[in-house]
């Protein structure tokens, strides 16, 4: 069914204040003018390397050239931290900032979450000088129907407004990625918007402009009226990590699962077809040692209602009091609701106290490689239930007996037939031959098998 929303003058369907009405004009300028001195353009370049052939006897010279991109960002603190998301800035040698009033400062990153896209940057200012900052609202009582503006840099052309209304709130159904629900809008956000501030009617922030979702034709044909920011109430959780720990501390709960549809609903006798259909519990998480069991449907987080998969790795990261407290989790099993005690814990460290370069006549000789884990396999959006190496680095030279097949990313899972959930196991399945290896790895979410004879 398609819904089709109205805007009538006088009649707003806006949380907080009203926008001004005089002498028949209805005006958004005193929202603009409270949020406009806290948003930022963003200018990042980064170099570029080209290789300029000059005849076939002659090896091609490199030159550089700078590429550029452009985006936007909040005002965060009056001493010149600046969020923004991550895709603006990643992998830039320089980020330039110039503020709505038009002062330029230099900006270094400070702290990043590559899980969220979001990145905090820190300007270079004078000693003394105190910049706008942004003010944010709940999130959460954002409705579909609200009136928003999106402020930032489209295309360069500095700081312009773009007025909508919210669509829809918590949309999960999207590729961006697995860790939070996001605002859907149809304020115009094109390039340049991303990072910078979504507002409602009071000048407030409410989400941070990130994304537009491309139509069939890809970056060329961008679905109109389909624009995605991060909910506000994450991006403030977010920052305040980053700044203070200078990384996200998330709770886990060690268990996967996947929506309720209506088959499964009807199959379990769930009551309604919200919660998380659990299909794998990873051994000594929090989740285990809760009881929490594959085929349970886990229905509520501290009494808070989990509706999907994205829902509850929201919900984990920002319920204020989750780490290191028992909470209950309400689940459905065996056709009945019931309670679980669960203490969710921070996510376990990597395991880079294991990490080695492989060593010896072998096909993965100089491969530096580490064992997998909840850290590592939340960072390389694995189930986190793989077990296996993952190749980080490739050599410098590979042996010349092999072909050098391999890509960092690969998770090398079994060698000769022999899984390699660790170090240990990896190399001991690499001394079971001399002259023949058979190895298996996943990439990009395939199984392949490589055999070196």
């Amino acid at each position: 069914m398609r819904i089709i929303f109205l805007v009538l003058l006088g009649c707003w369907a806006v949380s907080g204040a009203m926008p001004v009405l005089a002498q028949g004009k209805v005006s958004f300028a005193e929202a603009v003018r409270t949020a406009g001195p806290s948003v930022v353009n963003i200018f990042a370049a980064s170099a570029v390397r080209n290789e300029v052939p000059l005849g076939v006897n002659f090896a091609p010279p490199v030159q550089q050239r700078m590429q550029r991109s452009l985006g936007s960002g909040v005002i965060v603190s009056e001493n010149g931290k600046v969020v923004t998301t991550l895709h603006v800035i990643a992998g830039a040698s320089a980020v330039r900032v110039i503020t709505s009033s038009g002062a330029e400062y230099n900006a270094t990153l400070a702290a990043s979450d590559p899980k969220l896209d979001l990145a905090v940057l820190q300007l270079q200012i004078p000693r003394g000088t105190k910049l706008p900052v942004a003010k944010f609202a709940n999130s959460d009582a954002l409705q579909v129907g609200d009136l928003v503006l999106a402020v930032g840099n489209p295309f360069g052309l500095g700081q312009s407004i773009s007025l909508g209304v919210v669509s829809a709130v918590a949309r999960s159904q999207v590729a961006l990625n697995p860790y939070a629900q996001f605002i859907q809008t149809d304020a115009s956000i094109n390039p340049g918007n991303s990072g910078g501030a979504l507002i409602d009617s009071t000048g407030a922030v409410v989400g941070l402009n990130t994304a537009v979702f491309n139509g069939p034709g890809g970056a060329k044909n961008p679905a109109q009226g389909l624009g995605f920011a991060i909910p506000s109430n994450i991006v403030r959780t977010v920052v305040n990590d980053l700044v203070t720990t200078g990384r996200v501390v998330r709770p886990w709960l060690g268990a996967e699962g996947q929506g309720v549809n209506p088959d499964l609903m009807r199959e379990l006798g769930l009551p309604d077809d919200n919660g998380v259909y659990i299909t794998a519990v990873l051994a000594g998480s929090p989740a285990a040692k809760a009881g929490l069991q594959r085929g349970d449907v886990l229905r509520s987080l501290n009494g808070v209602k989990v509706t999907d998969a994205a829902n509850l790795n929201q919900s984990i990261l920002l319920l204020p009091g989750l780490l290191n407290k028992a909470v209950p989790l309400g689940i459905w099993r065996g056709g009945r609701a019931q309670t679980l005690q669960a203490t969710l814990t921070a996510l376990p460290a990597r395991r880079s106290a294991e990490q080695v370069q492989v060593s010896g006549y072998n096909p993965l000789g100089g491969l530096t490689v580490e064992p997998l884990g909840p850290a590592l396999n939340s960072e390389l959006d694995l189930p986190l239930i793989t077990q296996g190496v993952a190749v980080l680095a490739l050599p410098a030279r590979a042996l010349a007996a092999f072909d050098q097949r391999f890509m960092v990313g690969d998770i090398i899972t079994q060698v000769n037939g022999q899984p390699t959930a660790s170090i240990r196991a990896l190399q001991g399945a690499l001394a079971t031959s001399r002259r023949a290896w058979e190895v298996r790895f996943l990439r990009g979410g395939e199984t392949k098998l490589i055999k070196f004879e």
